[in-house]
């Protein structure tokens, strides 16, 4: 009870902030854009579903979790007003669930309503838009948004600077969002033979970043019958991995940490 007590104050103050406000509206301004520039524009004449926005969204949607979660804690220690939250009746893991689940409830509400507003307008343009396919990417963008922000929560737990805390928000913010695919490619094109089927590690690997963990691995990639770890579900288990692991992280290095 007492971290439900802590989200509600989070998001009360990103509301009184504006924060939820501005990056609601920036958000959906991006999707607005570049689901106009992908439908309309670049194929005009070639019928896009909503899988074909996935992953430049994805990677929006990385950089926004981060970027929602990396000042949570730091920030309230930066500012003493984590000793105020600690003198109410909420231990410090109480805290590091509250303030996930507050910054949780932030992305969510962005991601809903930009894929709200913007659903008409994909519905127009779309020549054959799919209601399910769309709630699909929808689902999708909700469960990576709480998973960058459970991975952003852990690290800013773990600091004491807020200006480390930025830095390092936007590394990992960049590392997920961009690097993580230069570095595929660059795997992909310098280190097996052109034309070749890379080993199953390889895509273990890709899918190790939490936007690729939706997407399949099928026998078309591979040439054989792939592995567990390349079936659908375990896309899921690399999810929870990164929620469950970032929460554990978060709340062991709060706790033993020293508040001043």
């Amino acid at each position: 009870m007492s971290a439900l007590l802590v989200a509600r104050k989070d998001i009360q103050d990103a509301i009184r902030s504006r924060t939820l406000l501005i990056v609601t509206c920036l958000f959906t301004t991006f999707l607005s854009i570049y689901t106009y520039v992908t439908v309309a524009m670049i194929t005009p004449s070639q019928p896009v579903g909503a899988t074909d926005l996935y992953l430049p969204v994805a990677s929006v949607v990385a950089v926004v979790g981060t970027l929602l979660g990396y000042n949570s804690i730091v920030g309230e220690r930066a500012s003493g007003s984590v000793k105020f939250l600690l003198g109410q009746p909420h231990t410090r893991r109480d805290v590091v669930v509250g303030k996930f689940l507050g910054r949780a409830a932030v992305v969510m509400v962005t991601v809903l309503v930009a894929f709200a507003v913007v659903g008409p307008h994909y519905a127009v343009l779309a020549a054959s838009p799919s209601v399910t396919a769309y709630a699909v990417l929808v689902g999708k963008m909700l469960v990576l948004g709480v998973v960058f922000v459970a991975v952003s929560v852990a690290f800013s737990a773990a600091l004491r600077s807020t200006t480390v805390a930025t830095w390092g928000a936007v590394g990992i913010a960049v590392l997920f969002a961009f690097v993580w695919d230069s570095v595929i490619l660059i795997i992909e094109t310098s280190v097996f033979p052109p034309q070749s089927t890379p080993p199953n590690w390889f895509y273990l690997f890709r899918r190790l970043n939490p936007k690729y963990a939706f997407m399949d691995v099928g026998a078309a990639d591979i040439g054989e019958t792939f592995p567990f770890y390349l079936d659908s579900w375990f896309g899921g288990v690399i999810l929870v991995g990164w929620l469950l692991v970032s929460l554990g992280i978060a709340s062991l290095r709060f706790e033993r940490g020293d508040i001043a």
